[in-house]
């Protein structure tokens, strides 16, 4: 049941690239406060995509900025980069979930999605989505969803939760749920994963990939030879390959 949804919008703008800016924001959905940044182009004259990026565990907390990987071009810094962006510009989404709340589930082990509750991060950040579709130039052909770590399994979450919304999914080094992949059966994604990963075996990804690729056509998977838990989002955002791909993708 959809309830006491309330967006909340500071006055803090922070200018990061010539060609738009970011902007703090916090919203608010059913007595959870999810803050984020959102990216808006300069000049917007018809509708674009949207991509979102999902944090890891070192990212989690409140204070609406250790999501933005700033100093890198991680997550939000390469889909906000001017290489990026001239590609295909884009609202680029960075929301930020507490240490205490994932994305979905409790732990980073595989899990049952049909048995195993929403999280009140994950059930706000879907409303937030609908909220901006309401209220941006958003082509809702073009919403795309990537994350690492913990955000990684927010990814397989989200696309399962609405399957309809995204037009392709990047999961980075996450967990999913391997029975269900017939909810995504029809979203083109892309995995990546290191097969020396300490923190989360790469089995998690394997068997989701292994799982989806009996049912889906649009799958790739990037294995990271003696990569470990941190080469995995290194590999993916190396350079433009996983932006052209992901926009190349349309619902």
């Amino acid at each position: 049941m959809l309830k006491n949804i309330i967006l909340f919008s500071t006055i803090s703008t922070i200018c990061l690239a010539s060609s738009g800016e970011w902007t703090k924001n916090n919203f608010m959905f059913d007595e959870f406060d999810l803050p984020y940044q959102i990216y808006k182009p300069n000049d917007i004259k018809e509708d674009i995509p949207l991509v979102i990026y999902l944090h890891g565990s070192g990212e989690a907390g409140i204070d609406n900025e250790k999501q933005m990987y700033l100093g890198t071009n991680i997550g939000p810094q390469y889909f906000s980069s001017e290489e990026i962006q001239k590609i295909q510009n884009s609202y680029v989404l960075a929301p930020q979930t507490t240490p205490e709340i994932r994305w979905a589930s409790n732990g980073i082990a595989e899990y049952d999605f049909k048995t195993t509750p929403i999280t009140p991060s994950m059930n706000a950040l879907l409303n937030l989505i609908d909220d901006l579709e309401k209220n941006l130039k958003i082509d809702s052909k073009r919403i795309y969803i990537a994350g690492l770590s913990r955000g990684g399994q927010g990814v397989w979450n989200a696309a399962m939760n609405r399957p309809e919304k995204f037009a392709a999914i990047v999961p980075i080094a996450g967990s999913g749920s391997p029975k269900d992949v017939d909810l995504i059966k029809n979203i083109p994604t892309w995995a990546f994963h290191g097969n020396a990963d300490e923190i989360t075996p790469i089995e998690v990804s394997q068997n989701m990939i292994n799982a989806l690729k009996e049912k889906n056509k649009n799958i790739r998977f990037t294995i990271v030879e003696n990569g470990n838990h941190e080469s995995s989002w290194l590999e993916a955002h190396k350079n433009s390959d996983l932006w052209t791909w992901m926009v190349s993708n349309k619902k």
